[in-house]
């Protein structure tokens, strides 16, 4: 794989950062769901077999950009597995290890909103993980009826907020969905490399955990986008948040001198 070139960092006076895979995982919502899928389809199907669905599976993940875009597997088992998710949002959130320290620290420096494709319920566990105390605003497409990766949600926020796009930063873990929208709205745009550290949920079918596996690899691949040579790289958000605050402290070193 081609490495991406080396991005200097932007000016930053405002930050807007993605949810999953930047504050917390996505993979243990998929899998609860697939799971879940997998119970209701077989329930009203005792023919399906894992394989089977496994091969729907990634039928369907190669042909959308995320699983909740369209719930449409083995429908209406979809939006049922979907709905139970949800009332279980707050118990299947596993947060990124340093990312609400990094978020503290971002806001220390700079004001920082959340601009997220979530469910309602994305909110409980910000304000659970204390993440409320620092941002601005909270902007998911279910409340705000704008989608990623269409632009105008982030547009939305940066125009309840007042900021300027010029200084704003996008952060998140796809190019597609983050980085192109935010560059189409003349803001910068930083990734972080989508994170690995989760763990399934209780009671997810070994095959079908080998199964998503296997399939997030080439959907990661699939997202590859050009947006992406034109944004900052960073490791995680604590390590882009080590960056920009050593970024602001140096600046402000040299205009106390001057």
């Amino acid at each position: 794989m081609t490495k991406p070139a080396k991005t200097t960092a932007p000016a930053v006076e405002t930050i807007a950062t993605d949810v999953g895979g930047v504050l917390y995982y996505d993979e243990p919502f998929e899998l609860a769901w697939l799971q879940a899928v997998l119970e209701l389809a077989g329930e009203a199907d005792p023919t399906l077999t894992i394989e089977r669905f496994t091969a729907e599976m990634n039928r369907f993940y190669l042909q959308r950009a995320s699983a909740t875009a369209n719930l449409g597997l083995y429908s209406p088992a979809g939006a049922h597995a979907w709905t139970s998710v949800r009332r279980r949002w707050a118990d299947l959130a596993q947060l990124v290890p340093g990312a609400h320290a990094a978020l503290a620290s971002l806001a220390e420096h700079h004001p920082v909103c959340v601009v997220a494709n979530q469910p309602p319920e994305c909110e409980e566990v910000l304000r659970a993980s204390g993440a409320t105390e620092h941002l601005a605003l909270i902007a998911l497409d279910t409340t705000v009826g704008i989608a990623k990766p269409d632009p105008g949600l982030l547009g939305w926020a940066i125009e309840q907020l007042g900021w300027n796009p010029a200084t704003t930063l996008m952060v998140g873990d796809r190019p597609d969905h983050d980085a192109a929208p935010a560059q189409r709205l003349g803001a910068h745009s930083a990734l972080v490399t989508p994170p690995t550290g989760w763990n399934a949920p209780p009671g997810v079918d070994p095959a079908l955990l080998v199964a998503y596996e296997k399939a997030r690899a080439e959907r990661l691949e699939v997202r590859r986008h050009p947006a992406a040579d034109r944004s900052l790289h960073a490791r995680d958000l604590a390590d882009l948040a080590t960056r920009l605050t050593d970024r602001a402290s140096a600046r402000r070193r040299t205009e106390a001198v001057r």
